[in-house]
């Protein structure tokens, strides 16, 4: 992400049209961040990334591979979703053991 974001260019001389700038400049960050977080997942590999981190509960990584799923189905990259489900059939797997049910 770029550091060089300067508030006077980003609203222009008046307040015309803040709602429109706000909401692109929010899906920009949205866009930048998934890519990101895609980028990382994939450098170090979903399973390693899904297993490793003990902190974070399986349920948030399961939200978040879902959020970065419903992310990419938008822009029809289903490569990227069906690697990202790869993680989350793993976590549900160890959430809730075959043959085993809610």
């Amino acid at each position: 992400m770029n550091d060089d974001f300067n508030m006077d260019d980003f609203l222009g001389e008046d307040m015309d049209g803040i709602e429109e700038k706000m909401k692109a400049f929010q899906e920009k960050m949205r866009a930048e961040s998934m890519r990101e977080a895609y980028r990382f997942i994939d450098e170090v590999g979903i399973l390693f990334w899904i297993r490793k981190d003990m902190y974070v509960k399986n349920s948030r990584k399961i939200n978040i591979l879902e959020k970065m799923v419903e992310y990419f189905q938008e822009l029809e990259e289903y490569e990227k979703c069906a690697y990202l489900m790869k993680g989350v059939r793993v976590l549900k797997d160890q959430i809730f053991p075959k043959g085993e049910t809610v």
